[in-house]
């Protein structure tokens, strides 16, 4: 009778074992569904990680939060890592799941060129953050200076877009889902960032050095279900949405659909950081010295690209 209750312990997963992972996301801008998707799907559950999703305003304090030990993952824009890490910070980004720069330049109607935005105010979510990249990124393509606009902090998508839309600020710099939800008020695009194709590291999972080295385990069964869950958000487009009508509080069904077509159709399935985007986030004036590498670690990935991972949760969710 022993002998079968240690068999029994052996063969039967102990759900006590199960080890909790607190993982935060920056916003509800788009590029966050996949993760949503990997947690409703319960893919965190099936590697055994039990996953405390929470949202937290602003790259700068996820990554505060990070290497303080009250979150295990981070997923924020590429920018708030590397600028931690310049300053010391023991992070690293091990999955990158979007490459580019998915945010548009959104104005009031009386905006109708560039040059009417000297010297207004440009609503971003905070200071520091992907929106203030993005802010600058579309003023230099306006050929406009620093001196020419000034950074509002007003949150979310939501207190943006009403920021706009009542004249308290001119514009405001913003991703879909938000992006289609502004359009869909009258709310002009002045400028698409995405097409101007610059690789950027819009999206990435940042974790600690410290942390992967002591729980590398841990770390590859979370990126096994991040993986899975790329995929599933790519191929089961009604559940994705449904996941982001959740998450958004957007009830507004082609918002959502169009959000999705949007993003989809540049997720990496396979979240490889690419050194590109990486060097275009470095700070100019720091960037020397540095070899991009110092900032992420793609091991565990190309491990489960070599173990045939990848190529096999690609074919069975087909």
């Amino acid at each position: 009778m022993l002998a079968l209750i240690i068999l029994a312990l052996l063969v039967i997963p102990w759900a006590g074992h199960a080890q909790t992972v607190r993982i935060s996301y920056a916003g509800t801008s788009g590029y966050n569904v996949p993760l949503w998707v990997t947690h409703e799907a319960g893919l965190f559950k099936k590697q055994g990680l039990t996953a405390d999703l929470i949202l937290i305003g602003g790259g700068s304090t996820n990554i505060q939060a990070l290497v303080s030990n009250e979150l295990r993952f981070a997923n924020v824009s590429g920018s708030a890592p590397i600028q931690a890490a310049f300053q010391g910070a023991d992070v690293v980004i091990i999955a990158s799941s979007y490459n580019l720069m998915p945010y548009s330049f959104v104005v009031h109607r009386d905006i109708r060129s560039p040059a009417d935005l000297r010297g207004k105010r440009i609503a971003i979510s905070r200071l520091g953050g992907i929106t203030e990249v993005a802010g600058r990124l579309a003023f230099e393509k306006f050929g406009l200076g620093p001196k020419d606009m000034t950074f509002v902090q007003a949150g979310p998508d939501s207190p943006r877009i009403a920021a706009v839309q009542s004249g308290e600020v001119a514009a405001t710099v913003i991703a879909p889902p938000g992006l289609f939800a502004a359009t869909s008020l009258g709310l002009k695009v002045l400028a698409d960032l995405g097409d101007l194709g610059v690789k950027y590291p819009t999206a990435v999972m940042v974790s600690t050095r410290s942390y992967l080295a002591q729980n590398r385990s841990a770390v590859k069964k979370f990126l096994i279900a991040f993986v899975e869950g790329l995929h599933l958000y790519v191929q089961k487009k009604d559940f994705s949405n449904g996941v982001m009508q959740k998450y958004t509080k957007l009830s507004n069904q082609e918002v959502l659909s169009k959000s999705h077509d949007y993003f989809v159709k540049n997720t990496m399935l396979v979240p490889l950081t690419d050194p590109i985007a990486i060097k275009n986030a470095l700070p100019a004036d720091k960037a020397s010295g540095r070899g991009v590498e110092e900032f992420y670690d793609n091991s565990l990935l190309q491990e489960l690209v070599n173990e045939g991972f990848v190529e096999g949760i690609a074919k069975k969710l087909r």
